[in-house]
């Protein structure tokens, strides 16, 4: 252990996100969403074994030994916290680590635009945080519930594989539910917590048509469903929902989208001016009149347009946020093109007089 506390200690320092263990290799870590070797460590297979048990729960390794792999958190005392995936490759255990901040961000330190809070103020309604995997939607989710956490009184019931970040209660309570430690799988918990009571209910589930569907019914029961998803802009999170489904079942969840949608939030993150770690560009769709539409008839190339069209509503494009972010001095214009949805408009937007 004594060699991953080192790594650890140095991880904090570089502001690393991930750190990737085999037995007898070089670990990697990822600084900035890149990875990079440290050469001149290794773990023997004894040395990571010792790590599962001196990190994970009887429960967590029972798991492990029934299903070949496991996730789990892991708190360092007051030095951090860690979801540790443990998993078999090549039939030697293999160790996933990314570090968990010990507390939620506030909006301000993520940029997260304003028109959010309206949304969260709500009572009901979906509200989809989707980003491409390591891009924060994690710490985004957390931010919002901090946010409704210090403003309003609620029962928050989160369904985590595992639970990452840690609330205390505030203005609402939480329930923080660890799958498989505490239930099986998110359909089990998202199905056991209508029976909690629930005012707002949080899952990373979205991924799974099964968990979609009770998600969507506990917004019909009048809760807020916060859910995370894989994706990029607005509309390809929602195409990708529509689109998991077989055609027949497409024209029903149509429907319960467009009517219990609030918002949806793409993510994704992008160096900062001089390498100066990364920050967050957001895409936001807000569920206007037009939108519902929009969604029901499946015109989701149109959402775009509304983006950039309708700022009243609190809507905004990866483009618009990212050519923000360059009057800010926050990236250079060289990343707004790598990372827009379209380079050659934002182009023009730098070369025109």
């Amino acid at each position: 252990m004594e060699t991953l506390h080192r790594i650890l200690n140095e991880i904090a320092a570089s502001k690393a996100s991930d750190l990737h263990i085999y037995p007898g290799e070089n670990p990697f870590i990822r600084v900035n969403g890149v990875l990079q070797k440290m050469v001149g460590t290794e773990f023997s297979e004894d040395e990571v074994k010792k790590i599962i048990l001196a990190t994970s729960s009887p429960r967590a390794r029972e798991i492990l030994g029934k299903q070949r792999q496991v996730n789990y958190a892991w708190e360092r005392g007051s030095e951090g916290r860690y979801r540790i995936s443990v998993f078999f490759d090549r039939g030697k255990f293999g160790l996933a680590i990314r570090v968990i901040p010990m507390t939620p961000p506030k909006f301000s330190e993520l940029g997260l635009p304003d028109p959010i809070k309206k949304t969260l103020a709500k009572t009901s309604g979906l509200v989809i945080v989707g980003s491409p995997s390591g891009h924060g939607k994690t710490t985004t989710i957390a931010s919002l519930l901090d946010f409704i956490n210090t403003h309003f009184e609620k029962n928050i019931i989160t369904v985590e594989n595992p639970v990452e970040i840690k609330f205390r209660d505030d203005h609402s309570t939480f329930i923080q539910r660890a799958i498989p430690l505490d239930v099986p799988n998110f359909y089990s918990g998202l199905s056991a917590a209508y029976r909690l009571d629930p005012d707002v209910v949080v899952t990373d589930s979205l991924n799974y048509s099964d968990a979609l569907d009770e998600a969507l019914f506990l917004c019909e029961s009048g809760c807020m469903v916060i859910g995370a998803t894989d994706g990029g802009s607005c509309s390809q999170i929602l195409e990708r929902i529509i689109y998991s489904r077989p055609a027949a079942e497409r024209d029903a969840l149509k429907g319960k989208l467009a009517t219990h949608v609030s918002m949806v939030i793409g993510q994704k993150l992008v160096p900062k001016f001089e390498n100066q770690g990364r920050t967050a560009a957001f895409d936001i769709l807000v569920n206007t009149p037009q939108v519902k539409t929009l969604i029901r008839n499946e015109n989701l190339v149109m959402l775009r347009t509304i983006q950039e069209q309708d700022h009243a509503s609190g809507m905004q494009t990866f483009d618009r946020h990212l050519a923000s972010m360059v009057q800010k001095n926050l990236i250079t214009p060289q990343t707004a093109i790598a990372y827009a949805d379209d380079p050659h408009e934002m182009t023009g937007r730098f070369t025109r007089k």
